[in-house]
């Protein structure tokens, strides 16, 4: 008998997209019931690892929104993410 999987192969991680995707739809298997104590446990842990993804993706693409914004040659500024670009507007 023919083992389907290949062994040693490392999966590639889910696009933030997949993983957003792959999220909604274990809180919805969860809040549903349809899945048992122990499966819900299981589908939790994978959870909180889509969600750690998500917020190394988010942090990467926010460092790098950062650095573009950042001053440069070509007259730009930093301006955090809310807006603020630190200058005191009281005149």
């Amino acid at each position: 008998m023919a083992d389907t999987q290949t062994p040693n192969v490392e999966e590639t991680p889910p696009s933030f997209e997949e993983a957003v995707e792959e999220l909604e739809s274990i809180i919805e298997r969860i809040e549903s019931g349809e899945v048992g104590l122990e499966q819900a446990i299981e589908q939790y842990e994978s959870g909180c690892v889509l969600v750690k993804r998500c917020r190394a993706i988010l942090d990467r693409a926010e460092r790098r929104i950062e650095e573009l914004t950042a001053e440069g040659p070509d007259g730009l500024r930093a301006v955090g993410v809310d807006g603020d670009d630190g200058a005191d507007d009281d005149g």
